[in-house]
């Protein structure tokens, strides 16, 4: 009897040992690990595809390299990534970098590759997308050039109270985005003719238009304590696009 149970026991211990051996490795990102990189010798015949490069087939971890312009660094995600266009365009490439130092309508040669990504979730599912080895600037673009020439800290206002500090910063980079590409003869005029005593400055406010609601800035010059409206801006909260008011025709015109 004592013998059965030495049996039952020793089964036991060995289905235990059976069931620890089955774990799954957490997988890293990009592949540097043995279970990734097993799984993408097996997808190795694979042809991948990207915006960049839409009409060609792809391969896993070769270094392709394109003339783009810069839009965005976005660091909303589980990946950061950079937002480029080429053409009409647009693609996201993933980096682990954080010196990314480019300002938006800056022209880059990057180096990119496709490699692994991770994602989170149920499963915690294999992929492959478009990650970046190296990007360098080659050509200033409008807001670069824009930043070189004025100096002066854009002052803003606004009664809004727990406003983030992540979106003060969106909005004064689309307002310095907007100053820098206008094509409106007035907005061009203040930026060229702006003596010591004069100040650019926007405020700041919600408005419901259509249904939908606006952060409306009030793009404006201050002179001697006196500030005169120079342009009205809209942006959207939810698709991040800004627009000028066109008052003549009661409209929004969006800005590329």
């Amino acid at each position: 009897m004592k013998l059965f149970y030495y049996l039952v026991l020793l089964v036991l211990l060995s289905s235990c040992n059976n069931n620890e051996g089955t774990k799954k490795i957490p997988l890293k990102t990009p592949a540097t690990d043995r279970i990734i990189e097993n799984n993408v010798v097996k997808s190795s015949n694979k042809k991948f595809k990207s915006s960049l490069r839409p009409s060609q087939d792809l391969e896993l971890h070769k270094v392709y390299i394109d003339t783009v312009q810069f839009i965005e660094y976005n660091t909303d995600f589980d990946y950061f990534f950079i937002e480029v266009k080429k053409g009409n365009d647009i693609a996201g490439l993933n980096t682990n970098s954080d010196n990314i130092n480019f300002n938006r309508g800056d022209i880059l040669e990057v180096k990119w590759k496709i490699d692994s990504i991770f994602i989170a979730g149920d499963g915690e599912t294999l992929d492959f997308s478009e990650w970046l080895v190296n990007a360098k600037k080659i050509k200033d673009g409008d807001l670069s050039l824009f930043k070189k020439k004025y100096k002066k800290k854009i002052k803003f206002y606004t009664d809004k109270e727990n406003m983030s500090d992540w979106y003060k910063d969106l909005l004064y980079k689309n307002v310095e985005y907007y100053l820098a590409n206008s094509k409106k003869e007035l907005v061009k005029l203040h930026i060229q003719n702006t003596s010591p005593d004069e100040q650019l400055s926007y405020s700041i406010e919600d408005q419901e238009r259509d249904g939908k609601l606006y952060t409306v800035l009030g793009l404006a010059n201050d002179f001697e304590n006196r500030t005169s409206i120079i342009q009205w801006l809209y942006f959207d909260q939810q698709s991040k696009k800004l627009y000028e008011y066109d008052l003549a025709n009661d409209k929004l015109i969006e800005f590329p």
